[in-house]
């Protein structure tokens, strides 16, 4: 199994990111988190749930379980593994996958002993990079996109009410989806089940390639379209980063808005 390089001579395929966090118009915390981890090619964004601030830790939880998860077996793979390989998948993916799982595990257990954390979870999508792939595992609806040769695309398939019912129904309007109550609630998050299976995508990089990963707070208010001309016109990754924020808030801000981008060089 092929892996990101993460030591030695530098790799010919350089990466440089850059994130942003913001509350949002309407809310005063924040329960996102995210881990910029360039040295190791890793980079996660979590939104997380849950009352008296419990989502703040089960989202800062998930970053911390899959980077220590992913720095440990990537530098020793031969130890033992918590949960079995998918000899079908990479070791990045591998990695991801197990990582989400470990990291659900150390969640619900917190949860199980403080009471006034009983409920909290947190959505995560993760992406590791190495010289040719790219792997991504995500479980809720926060989302990862490549932007290439001008064009978004939506990586990730969201684990949600409003997902299940379009590809049920791919003939509703946004109008139709709209009159339903229960349509932004997610059908999987870290959290949530004493299981959990995070979705893969594994795919191939290309020099020039950017990557956004993000919450909610972002996609849900603003189009793709928008985030593709956003993308497209601004200067350099801290600046995108802040007009994507400044996007969502301009749109109402109804959420925290969480995102990372990640360019491939």
């Amino acid at each position: 199994m092929s892996a990101p390089q993460l030591t030695g001579e530098p790799p010919a395929l350089t990466l440089a990111a850059a994130a942003l966090s913001h509350p949002g118009r309407q809310r005063t915390e924040n329960e996102d988190a995210f881990g910029n981890f360039v040295d190791a090619r890793l980079f996660v964004v979590a939104d997380g749930m849950g009352g008296h601030n419990a989502g703040e830790v089960a989202s800062a939880m998930a970053v911390d379980a899959i980077e220590s998860f992913f720095r440990s077996l990537h530098r020793d793979p031969n130890q033992p593994w918590p949960y079995p390989i998918d000899r079908s998948l990479s070791l990045a993916a591998n990695l991801l996958r197990n990582g989400i799982k470990v990291a659900n595990d150390e969640i619900r257990a917190a949860a199980a002993a403080d009471r006034a954390r009983t409920r909290m979870g947190t959505t995560v999508v993760a992406m590791a990079i190495g010289e040719e792939r790219l792997a991504v595992a995500h479980a809720g609806d926060s989302r990862a996109y490549r932007f290439r040769a001008g064009n978004v695309k939506r990586l990730t398939r969201d684990h949600s009410v409003a997902e299940e019912m379009r590809t049920a129904r791919p003939e509703m309007t946004d109008e139709e989806l709209a009159t339903f109550a229960h349509r932004n609630v997610v059908t999987r998050a870290l959290g949530s089940k004493d299981e959990i299976e995070p979705a893969i995508y594994v795919s191939r990089v290309q020099t020039g390639d950017l990557f956004l990963l993000c919450t909610d707070g972002l996609w849900s208010v603003v189009p793709d379209g928008k985030i593709a001309t956003v993308l497209r016109g601004a200067a350099d990754l801290p600046t995108a980063c802040q007009l994507l924020v400044d996007a969502a808030n301009e749109a109402g801000g109804p959420d925290n808005i969480t995102v990372l981008l990640v360019r491939a060089g």
